[in-house]
């Protein structure tokens, strides 16, 4: 090209970061200074969720408070990028006590955010409090009774896990079910657990019995495989 904006750069520090070439990011913004370019929010953003992905904590940092150097004011989108970026890395203490010290109330995503790094990191006491402020926060989202019931049942809090389940049913919550899609030359695919209702089911379900038995065929020849090394046969 012959000239660029930043709407371009940013474009390739978000593409590159968010299929796993985190470094390759990082330096795509050098580039982007060198060429003169003149960063924004977004490219900010972009670097953040970057070093989400990379664990990179220190350059987190260092990119959360250009924002300011720079006359920028951090927006929510950058609170919660950094609120990942410290539990994915397993600072949750830190990130509960920087979403504490934020000049807003968090939001969804920032709580989400540090509920996901607590069941992750096994930080289930914390993953209790922050699981709460989010229903407080969302009464009516089925996934966050769900997530909390979940760290319960972790620990084996049989008793709250049901409270969970039993909250939801007298908020009149209900669980939306999961879904997955497949695209087919061209045409997306939408399928639910057990569902029949796709004109090919009949196939579908028949080609996945093959796929079972071909898989378990090859687990149980492996296993063979595996005495007649350690026996000596092979």
């Amino acid at each position: 090209m012959d000239q660029t904006d930043v709407l371009i750069w940013n474009a390739m520090i978000g593409g590159l970061a968010t299929h796993g070439f985190v470094f390759e990011s990082l330096d795509m913004f050098t580039e982007m200074q060198i060429a003169g370019i003149t960063p924004d929010e977004i490219t900010y953003l972009c670097l953040l969720s970057a070093c989400a992905h990379g664990g990179l904590v220190k350059e987190a940092w260092f990119f959360f408070e250009s924002l300011n150097k720079h006359g920028m004011t951090p927006k929510s989108e950058h609170y919660a990028c950094m609120v990942d970026v410290l539990a994915r890395a397993g600072q949750l203490t830190e990130a509960y006590q920087f979403l504490s010290q934020i000049p807003m109330k968090p939001t969804a995503s920032m709580l989400g955010a540090l509920f996901n790094g607590c069941m992750s990191h096994r930080k289930l006491d914390l993953a209790d409090i922050v699981g709460r402020k989010l229903i407080e926060l969302e009464p009516q989202h089925d996934g966050r009774y769900i997530g909390l019931s979940n760290a319960y049942a972790v620990i084996m809090r049989w008793d709250k896990a049901r409270m969970m389940r039993e909250d939801m049913e007298r908020r009149g919550v209900k669980k939306s079910p999961g879904f997955s899609f497949v695209e087919v030359c061209g045409i997306l695919h939408r399928f639910i657990a057990h569902d029949k209702t796709h004109q090919e089911s009949e196939q579908i379900y028949m080609m996945l019995t093959i796929v079972v038995e071909q898989m378990k065929f090859d687990a149980d020849f492996e296993t063979v495989e595996q005495e007649l090394y350690g026996n000596g046969v092979l």
